[in-house]
């Protein structure tokens, strides 16, 4: 299985390495398309702070949070903080699920969910009442346990 790799479009070069301290903005939108924000090139002065809500100017998404990538554009480890998004285990169930039909490593990183997400939050959603195409109940319900399971799963109070 492949490691997620990730690259600019605009400039083909790797998304450069960060921390903890420092983690670079991600959002991934309704057609499954993954947004991390070059905060080099960012014009600042015309968009203002980096912010989620701005990345998708607004519509919504499926998830949003921090990404953390190596020296060679490896992404290490992911998060769901997203003060305006504020996803919820469903969007780790989602990105999981999705991560795996397109073959990536899914012990190649860190998956950080919030305090509480667990398999047994798992079992309290209704799967069913997701409408998002390529997404089926069953399979989303199968990727939560199977992601907060995942030897890489982590918990922290405020991601």
């Amino acid at each position: 299985r492949n490691q997620l790799i990730a690259r600019y479009k605009q400039n083909d070069q790797l998304v450069p390495p960060s921390d903890m301290d420092k983690p670079h903005l991600y959002m991934w939108d309704l057609n499954k398309t993954w947004y991390v924000v070059d905060d080099v090139s960012w014009d600042k002065e015309k968009y203002g702070l980096i912010k989620h809500s701005g990345v998708l100017a607004g519509q919504p998404g499926l998830s949003g949070g921090k990404a953390y990538f190596g020296e060679d554009g490896a992404m290490w480890g992911i998060n769901y903080s997203s003060g305006h998004y504020r996803p919820e285990i469903e969007a780790a169930a989602m990105m999981y699920q999705w991560m795996k039909d397109s073959g990536f490593n899914l012990t190649s990183f860190h998956w950080v969910g919030r305090e509480g997400w667990s398999t047994e939050e798992c079992l309290k959603r209704n799967w069913g009442d997701i409408e998002i195409p390529g997404f089926t109940a069953v399979a989303l319900n199968r990727s939560c346990h199977e992601v907060t399971m995942n030897p890489t799963w982590i918990l922290k109070e405020d991601v």
